[in-house]
């Protein structure tokens, strides 16, 4: 995304001073700002670009999930599963 944007001269020297304090690219800055400015808000973050590794690692082995359960749930699976909402609403 391309910004352009025009400070007043208090802000721009605020932005410049925390760009020499992080030592970061203004765009990583700015990146780091709007970041720090959805915790302030209760925001919860955009997915990020890139998966976490952990997910990465589990996403390329092809897991797909898992649950805590009866050591028998694979053979009375049918018993122990609640498919009263399978079509999305509970009878």
């Amino acid at each position: 995304m391309h910004i352009e944007a025009e400070l007043d001269e208090a802000h721009a020297q605020r932005l410049q001073a925390i760009q020499r304090q992080l030592q970061q690219s203004l765009p990583d800055v700015l990146a780091t700002l709007i970041d720090l400015g959805q915790r302030h808000i209760g925001t919860p973050p955009m997915e990020a670009a890139e998966p976490a590794p952990l997910y990465a690692a589990l996403e390329q082995i092809g897991f797909v999930g898992c649950l805590d359960a009866d050591a028998t749930l694979a053979a009375n699976y049918k018993d122990q599963l609640d498919y009263s909402a399978k079509d999305g609403h509970p009878q």
